[in-house]
């Protein structure tokens, strides 16, 4: 059996550019099957991604950070990963997330009890609640 190589280049792109790029020991993603975990040498692998937390060790060091829904593309060397949305503990203004999520859970208590809400607005107004979710659980270590 090879060895496997310790480090595992880890880059997530946004639609305003590359958001993070570092060597990493391991990465653990929220995929929509569950939660996953990579090492250098993994097989490959495509997956889905729904909101959640972004877990990554760097120097023996766990580091999180929020991503939103996208797509993760895994080799042996590599995880990338595609999404609208990404944003660091320092990123994240808590008063300003709670305010999102109290007026997103509003808007979707009022469409739920309208019987022809359009299914996809409530579609979106769970992944906006989801997306603040995940922001203020990272956010969680520093406050």
């Amino acid at each position: 059996m090879a060895e496997l190589a310790e480090a595992l280049h880890l880059e997530v792109a946004t639609p305003l550019g590359r958001a993070l790029s570092v060597e990493v020991r391991s990465v653990q993603a929220p995929s929509v099957s569950g939660e996953f975990g990579v090492l250098s040498g993994h097989l490959p692998l495509l997956a889905s991604l729904k909101s959640g937390i972004l877990h990554y060790v760097i120097d023996g060091r766990e580091h999180r950070a929020a991503i939103g829904p996208g797509y993760a593309e895994v080799s042996p060397e590599t995880m990338r990963i595609l999404t609208d949305q990404f944003a660091t503990p320092s990123q994240i203004d808590v008063k300003a997330v709670r305010q999102e999520l109290a007026t997103t859970e509003a808007t979707l208590r009022g469409l739920s009890k309208d019987q022809e809400a359009d299914p996809e607005k409530l579609e979106q107004l769970d992944r906006a609640i989801a997306w603040c979710h995940a922001r203020l659980d990272v956010a969680q270590e520093r406050v």
